[in-house]
């Protein structure tokens, strides 16, 4: 079963990415779109440039996650350094997934399944193949639920 499901089915990080990112992707999300936080120039806006509601609710939950009342949580979340730096890379490609009118966004989203789904093996150890599919996978089922 893990063949089709990439290691997304029994690796507990990446279901609480995915869960957590879930629930964090539109915190504090003013409900319109990007483009016109950008026109009002918001303060968000000049701090971010683009996708700025994704990453500003990715900004705010993980200061949130990382404040000392959440210690205990983090160390159910994660053990290792390495652990903590894949778990902030699955959900801030989770979150930013959600921004759907970005056309560069999609055009590498895009690239990525390609590359993850290509008929050529890529280039690499066996296990950042499985990471690569399930990842995009991740963000396209983010994408389409959001």
């Amino acid at each position: 079963m893990a063949g089709h499901s990439y290691g997304i089915t029994s690796d507990p990080l990446t279901q609480f990415s995915v869960v957590f990112s879930a629930i964090i992707h539109d915190m504090d999300h003013p409900g319109v779109p990007n483009a016109q936080l950008v026109k009002e120039n918001t303060r968000n806006a000049q701090i971010f440039k683009k996708s700025v509601a994704e990453q500003n609710s990715v900004e705010l939950a993980w200061g949130m996650l990382m404040s000392e009342e959440y210690g205990a949580l983090r160390a159910c979340i994660y053990h290792t350094e390495d652990d903590l730096r894949r778990f902030r890379q699955l959900v801030v490609n989770t979150v930013m997934a959600t921004d759907i009118v970005d056309k560069e966004l999609q055009a590498l989203r895009r690239a990525r399944w390609e590359t993850a789904f290509s008929k050529t093996p890529i280039q690499d150890d066996s296990l950042s193949s499985v990471d690569c599919k399930a990842t995009i996978v991740i963000e396209h089922l983010i994408q389409a639920s959001d």
